[in-house]
């Protein structure tokens, strides 16, 4: 079968194009898997990174490293842009321990933001999503009022999508 090597199990990819008027060769389109990891201190007002995700990209997961604690703060972690969503990534998350910090979908307890989750069913059953709409866009955090001790990373796992014609 062309575009599959079964001796050795890896599997090739192949092109295919078409329109009305026949086959034609379609563009070389890539997912690229990234890690960006932006560090941060303590800021109340909405704070843009300096990092500003492809335009074609694809956030599949959000979450931080807390270097310094805070015991009394949260962030929020969103974008500034198009998408504008101040915590469309993270929402009230907790600055209180060292050490890695994921986004919750519990009932009641909802940490990630409505940029990386869905409604699913009635008003509480959530699921995680990609993101796909924030391409383009900045990221930014906004840490809740309390004292500005805090340091920490923000770690976004994403797929650029990148098409050589």
């Amino acid at each position: 079968m062309a575009g599959t090597n079964y001796p050795t199990g890896l599997a090739t990819r192949t092109k295919f194009g078409g329109s009305a008027v026949g086959f034609a060769p379609a563009a070389d389109t890539k997912l690229v898997t990234k890690t960006a990891v932006i560090r941060c201190d303590a800021q109340t007002a909405e704070t843009t990174t300096g990092f500003s995700l492809p335009a074609a990209a694809i956030v599949t997961d959000v979450f931080l490293n807390v270097i310094t604690i805070d015991a009394t703060e949260t962030v929020d972690v969103g974008t500034t842009g198009t998408s504008n969503d101040p915590n469309g990534f993270l929402a009230g998350a907790s600055l209180a321990t060292a050490g890695l910090v994921y986004g919750s979908l519990a009932d009641g307890a909802v940490t990630r933001g409505a940029l990386l989750y869905e409604i699913t069913e009635a008003t509480t059953a959530a699921a995680r999503k990609p993101c796909i709409t924030a391409g383009g866009d900045p990221v930014s955090y906004t840490c809740s009022a309390g004292s500005d001790t805090a340091v920490f990373d923000i770690i976004i796992e994403y797929k650029e999508v990148v098409v050589d014609a």
